[in-house]
């Protein structure tokens, strides 16, 4: 599994906190895609309602009391499902609990999974704990890892997983096979390794980090994917120019610092030779900084968004609906970028486009003023003005 490193990221957890605090306030009960997608504090699928295809719910509180006729993928707080989920369930969350019935898999990662109701096919689980109720069944195999698994309910194929508690009153039909181990170990090893809890994470960065740009900078951010869809060389060879620059950038800054510093400490001038070192790394500091952002999100909220203004055929209306292309976009960036292999490929391909777009649209109002002669040129790429 290859890794997205994200130093320096508690620099910016407490913006993201209060980011995450309005955006939730404000995104109470909003749905995009015609359903498909779902966010806010609290999302409730009531029983009277049959969502046709999958769907995808974001909320603190996730309850499906309906029918989902596809997959659900759900990321939360608490998801509690009572309904039918015919295909698939994946899902993250402080807790889990499952009554009714699934007839695909289920992939789930958090504090706690119980299942009290019948699985038709495989389980795979990551948490605290996780529970198979004498209520519940599995048709295929279950495969999980935590501080606790306790199976009272039937499993049709095989057990395979390591536990620090392993309990089991209910039926097996294929092989058993639990490695006992301490709660605390096996714990870390379930959340350090699961991929899932990775992917999540670097979501809700992205969700948070991409609302925050819509409602400051949106026509900077609608610029820059528009050039991600319409010039996806220029925006490439700008990414690539861009790194260079950085690093000239850093070797000039250091070069000249350090000839600064001979020259003025020839001269005695130690009171301009702390002004220079300490103007020199700041400015290091501030540059990189900059370039940190660009690289650990700004880049993936800017293709997230081109990816979702793909799936919109018509022209953006609010704000909101942009939110909700944008959130739809970060999942398959996401996705694609934590993919065994391949993922470190792809995330420095989003990294260089995303970066590369926002070089292209300050190259091409740079230019624009210079040839209005110090008017203010429009910036490259489709600007909407939604409300």
């Amino acid at each position: 599994m290859i890794r997205i490193a994200r130093p320096g990221f508690a620099l910016l957890a407490a913006g993201l906190l209060l980011a995450a605090a309005a955006t939730v306030a404000l995104a109470a009960g909003q749905t995009f895609l015609d359903g498909k997608l779902r966010v806010g504090d609290s999302v409730r699928v009531p029983g009277s309602e049959t969502v046709d295809g999958d769907l995808y719910v974001f909320a603190g509180t996730i309850t499906i009391d309906g029918s989902v006729n596809g997959d659900l993928v759900a990321f939360g707080g608490q998801v509690e499902i009572t309904g039918t989920v015919t295909g698939d369930v994946l899902g993250s969350a402080g807790t889990i609990s499952i009554y009714g019935p699934v007839g695909g898999d289920v992939r789930t990662a958090g504090g706690r999974l119980l299942i009290a109701g019948p699985v038709a096919e495989d389980v795979l689980a990551g948490g605290g704990q996780v529970e198979l109720s004498s209520g519940g069944s599995i048709g295929g195999d279950l495969m999980a890892a935590g501080g606790q698994l306790t199976v009272a309910g039937s499993v049709t194929g095989s057990v395979e997983g390591r536990a620090g508690t392993y309990d089991r009153s209910g039926s097996v039909g294929g092989s058993e096979h639990v490695v006992i181990g301490s709660n605390d170990s096996a714990v870390r090893e379930v959340f350090a390794g699961n991929a899932v809890l990775d992917a999540v994470r670097q979501l809700v960065a992205l969700v948070l980090f991409g609302a925050l740009a819509i409602w400051l900078v949106p026509r900077l951010l609608r610029s820059a994917e528009g050039t991600v869809r319409r010039r996806p060389a220029a925006a490439l060879g700008g990414g690539l120019l861009a790194m260079a620059g950085y690093i000239g950038f850093l070797i000039t800054a250091i070069l000249l610092m350090v000839l600064l510093a001979i020259v003025l400490g020839l001269l005695r001038l130690g009171s301009l030779l702390g002004i220079e070192l300490i103007g020199t790394l700041l400015a290091i500091g501030v540059v990189s900084f900059g370039f940190f952002l660009a690289v650990a999100f700004v880049g993936d909220v800017v293709v997230a968004l081109a990816l979702g203004r793909l799936l919109a055929s018509d022209p953006l209306r609010s704000r909101w609906q942009e939110l909700g292309l944008l959130i739809a976009g970060a999942v398959v960036v996401v996705i694609a970028t934590s993919l065994p292999y391949v993922g470190g490929l792809l995330k420095l391909g989003v990294v260089v486009l995303g970066l590369g777009a926002l070089a292209v649209v300050a190259w091409d109002a740079w230019r624009g003023r210079r040839m209005a002669g110090g008017g203010e040129a429009t910036p490259t790429g489709p600007i909407s003005q939604p409300g």
